[in-house]
């Protein structure tokens, strides 16, 4: 056999003796993480409860208005509940901690699906939480790391 010949038979097997290996690299791959501003986020789990995904749910978002060394601040605007009650506010992030102002709170007593009071939104929002982000879901976590609710970035198609 040529010298060529066998370097590229070596190279065929090479590629034929490590299928998992390829397949491993194609799994690992991870779908863009949802920017934090700038995306509807709408609630699909407080407390452990799945919330119904019929776009009535609760949801926010943040308005990017300032970039800090340490953070940014902006707006939040929001729909408390499927009544339409609207919830608005301000916010700063720093570093994995979402600090929010809430300024205006609907007075209706209207209940979400799961029978979440209209308040409760605005309460998972102000409890100044960590976040995550993994793909399109939003973490607000406990200090020890406990989902305390989980949202979901809407596309509108």
């Amino acid at each position: 056999m040529q010298p060529g010949m066998i370097r590229r038979l070596f190279a065929l097997l090479a590629l034929t003796a490590a299928p998992g290996l390829i397949g491993a690299q194609q799994a690992q791959k991870v779908p863009k993480p949802a920017p934090l501003t700038g995306t509807r986020w709408m609630l699909a789990e407080s407390a452990g409860q799945h919330v119904t995904q019929n776009g009535l749910q609760p949801s926010f978002e943040l308005k990017s208005v300032e970039r800090y060394e340490d953070g940014s601040a902006g707006d939040l605007a929001g729909q408390m509940n499927w009544c339409g009650d609207d919830l608005s506010g301000t916010y700063r992030v720093t570093d994995d901690r979402l600090q929010v102002r809430i300024t205006s709170i609907p007075l209706r007593t209207c209940k979400v699906s799961v029978g979440m009071p209209r308040e409760e939104l605005g309460t998972l929002l102000a409890g100044n939480p960590r976040y995550r982000i993994l793909g399109s879901e939003l973490d607000l976590l406990e200090d020890n790391g406990v989902v305390q609710a989980r949202f979901i970035a809407y596309r509108a198609e």
